[in-house]
């Protein structure tokens, strides 16, 4: 959502998106990013959306192709970790991404990484605040 509203942390996800687009890094969510995103544009507290706005997201998120549905090993992770740490199946599955990708998920949301509680799965958040990819 933070590459289409201007609020906190809009700078270091929109530098993000603008070095995958560039090449330099890899970008992998789950399908559900785009209903997530959706979501958050349509109820955000300030701004609004028009019908060919939210459209134009989604062309843009399409676009990326940064979005694939979780194999079946990704599905039982996010299972796993949604029991074993109180977190929403929609969170687990960022995170049983990071997990099988052996990479790191990047988020705004303190309380999902507080949540997290093995060493394995504690790895692989990156707080967006604590990204540093400069200009």
């Amino acid at each position: 959502m933070k590459w289409y509203v201007e609020e906190k942390g809009s700078r270091p996800a929109r530098r993000l998106r603008e070095l995958f687009q560039q090449g330099k890094v890899d970008l992998d969510a789950p399908s559900l990013l785009k209903y997530e995103v959706a979501s958050a544009l349509r109820f955000h507290a300030v701004a609004r959306f028009t019908l060919r706005q939210l459209r134009g997201v989604m062309e843009s998120l399409e676009g990326l192709q940064i979005t694939r549905e979780p194999s079946d090993r990704e599905w039982a992770t996010a299972f796993t970790l949604s029991l074993d740490n109180q977190i929403s199946i929609y969170d687990a599955a960022y995170v049983a991404f990071a997990v099988h990708g052996r990479s790191r998920m990047v988020t705004a949301d303190t309380v999902l990484v507080t949540r997290l509680k093995s060493a394995e799965t504690r790895q692989r958040p990156i707080l967006l605040a604590d990204l540093d990819i400069g200009r």
